[in-house]
């Protein structure tokens, strides 16, 4: 586990936090985080969208939550930009963080606490809000060793053509893209990341870091 990675049950000690949708997304932000030389902010996960309202019922509570300045909630847009949109507001009103709907990738405040939420995939090629989509895409994006990409994506539109579809096309992809390399076959996502496989660099990821350095 990575320093400023914690499990869902740990106590909150520092002042910002990242609440990350499942171990992948938390993985993924704890070495973006190394990349980017932050150090002070801690990450917790919540183990799918449809548990954000309880676990930030259970954050309020939680000793150390009066301490934190800022909150930053991380999720994939899964099939519908707007559908998370209003899934994140819906957590964050009726637990009484926020008293009005706010935009992704803004950060806002509310009794002196700085709140946001970003979306995986977060922006396409134009700068505009992917409309869906999840980390997974993200990761697509920002593999360093991606050559065969476009072969890969072809072939598996052309199997689900004569075969049932896949009912998470987007994690088919993305690790059948590691299997295409000795380096990172077989690895999940934090794995992929914590051996150089991403470019942390990425224009792509810029829209996160700007939001995480607001915290």
């Amino acid at each position: 586990m990575l320093q400023n990675e914690e499990e869902k049950t740990s106590p909150i000690h520092k002042n910002k936090l990242i609440l990350a949708e499942g171990k992948d997304d938390a993985r993924f932000l704890s070495f973006l985080l190394q990349e980017s030389g932050m150090n002070d902010i801690q990450i917790r996960q919540y183990d799918g969208v449809k548990k954000l309202t309880n676990e930030l019922k259970t954050l309020t509570a939680t000793d150390g939550f009066d301490n934190v300045l800022s909150l930053l909630i991380a999720r994939d847009c899964e099939d519908s930009l707007q559908s998370a949109i209003d899934s994140v507001n819906y957590s964050l009103i009726i637990t009484g963080l926020m008293k009005e709907k706010i935009e992704p990738f803004t950060m806002n405040v509310q009794d002196n606490r700085n709140i946001g939420f970003i979306l995986f995939p977060g922006l396409d090629e134009n700068g505009k809000l992917c409309k869906s989509g999840r980390l997974e895409d993200l990761c697509l994006k920002i593999f360093k060793e991606n050559s065969h990409k476009d072969i890969i994506k072809t072939y598996l539109e052309e199997f689900q053509k004569n075969n049932k579809e896949f009912k998470r096309p987007h994690k088919n992809e993305l690790h059948t893209l590691f299997s295409f390399t000795d380096k990172y076959v077989g690895l999940k996502i934090g794995e992929t990341a914590r051996d150089g496989g991403f470019d942390f660099n990425s224009p792509f990821l810029q829209p996160f870091l700007e939001m995480i350095k607001k915290m």
